[in-house]
């Protein structure tokens, strides 16, 4: 009889073990996760695109419970599975007074290079199969052009050297997606240009592929009252127009870094800074203008969201460093308010190199304003400054007064 009682005992919680979790039950942070992870899996197997795995991991961090979460994985399997064919992943796109383009479905793998000599290439990654974290694209342009194409919200780096030409970087102004790939682009133009723009599908719009999706429901987030609430419609902020506050951020002895650690490690420190750095200018309501590198520029609405900005950041690194003492991240921030020329995505003029050339100024872990920025925030009675001091900056023919922002206090 014992044995029998206990023996259903068992039964009872195996079965109750085995009872598929409700789709109403609230996921957490980690669950939001591992999902992201699956995703990153599918989309170095080219399971998914590069487009799909943007949309796939927005509905997966906006997911409030299981349902919506397993609806975002549910025709994939578990684990990418292997694929006995496959398109040979494209190496080169050559375009000699004529033009080339990939586009469509097609595969990457970890490098490819783009050559345009008195033509036109165009690589639009939006619905690429990517092979590998890490993309690293080689673009020359002689007395051509080549267009480099991405999803929004796909982290992209350019750098590269122009000579009697021109390379652009126009990024969309959304938030990172974690564990998309890394799209490094190196452009040598010469009399030519190259240029890297985030764009979204045109042949799936938004809203609908949006609606192939549960219906989720978004929960704002709660800031400071005198912050404007972003649209209900899920909007982006207009760019800043008329006075704007310019914020440059730089890593200190990055250069160093890399000779010290090698190339792929002293990435790995540039990948999380740069998340770091996103992440808090997203939180902010900054609008990031351009990145190099390690160098950042960020444009403000207001005098005080700059500086608030840049606490945090300095803030964030200090955590951070904290955490991973073998290789902190120490960052320099200048800031100047201005009326700068806008052309096109980027900001140009005085105001723009003034606020560079304080970054530049600025000692390890300082943040560096102009006395136009301190008057400024110096009314509100939110910030704290140290003891102005002359900086002679490069290409400045006076000496201009400069406030240290404490950020400790």
């Amino acid at each position: 009889m014992v044995a029998a009682i206990a023996l259903a005992d068992k039964t009872d919680t195996v079965a109750d073990e085995q009872e598929p979790a409700s789709p109403e039950l609230r996921v957490s942070d980690r669950d939001r996760d591992l999902v992201v992870d699956q995703l990153h899996r599918h989309v170095t197997d080219g399971s998914l695109t590069l487009d799909e795995f943007t949309e796939r991991v927005g509905a997966a961090l906006e997911a409030r419970t299981r349902g919506e979460l397993e609806a975002v994985t549910f025709d994939l399997a578990p684990t990418p599975m292997a694929s006995t064919r496959r398109a040979q992943a494209r190496r080169w796109v050559v375009a000699v007074m004529s033009g080339s383009q990939a586009k469509g479905r097609w595969r990457v793998g970890s490098s490819v290079t783009a050559v345009a000599v008195m033509g036109g290439c165009e690589l639009d990654f939006r619905r690429a199969e990517i092979d590998a974290p890490e993309v690293h694209v080689t673009a020359v342009a002689v007395m051509g052009g080549i267009d480099i194409i991405v999803p929004e919200g796909i982290a992209v780096e350019l750098s590269g050297l122009p000579v009697m030409g021109g390379k652009e970087l126009k990024l969309a102004d959304v938030p990172f997606l974690p564990g998309s790939p890394l799209i490094s682009v190196r452009a040598f133009p010469v009399m030519g240009g190259v240029r890297v723009r985030s764009k979204p599908d045109h042949a799936k719009p938004r809203t609908e592929r949006r609606d192939k999706l549960p219906a989720r429901s978004k929960k704002p987030k709660l800031g400071r009252a005198d912050e404007q609430a972003a649209p209900a419609t899920g909007e982006l902020p207009a760019f800043p127009d008329g006075t704007v506050t310019i914020m440059f951020s730089d890593i200190v002895g990055y250069s160093a870094m890399t000779e010290r650690l090698g190339d792929l490690a002293a990435h790995e420190v540039l990948r999380a800074h740069n998340a770091i750095l996103r992440e808090e200018v997203a939180n902010c309501g900054g609008h990031e203008v351009k990145s190099q590198g390690d160098g950042f520029m960020v444009a403000f609405s207001s005098a005080t969201r700059g500086l608030r900005c840049a606490v945090a950041i300095q803030k964030a690194f200090e955590k951070y460093s904290l955490e991973h003492p073998e290789e902190p991240i120490v960052v320099h921030i200048g800031l100047h308010t201005g009326e700068p020329v806008r052309d096109g995505a980027d900001l140009l003029g005085r105001s723009v190199i003034t606020a560079s050339r304080l970054s530049s100024a600025a000692g390890p872990r300082e943040i560096l304003v102009s006395s136009l920025l301190h008057e400024l925030a110096e009314s509100t009675g939110e910030f704290r400054f140290g003891t102005p001091r002359q900086a002679e900056l490069k290409g400045m023919s006076i000496p201009l007064t400069v406030y240290p922002l404490d950020w400790q206090a």
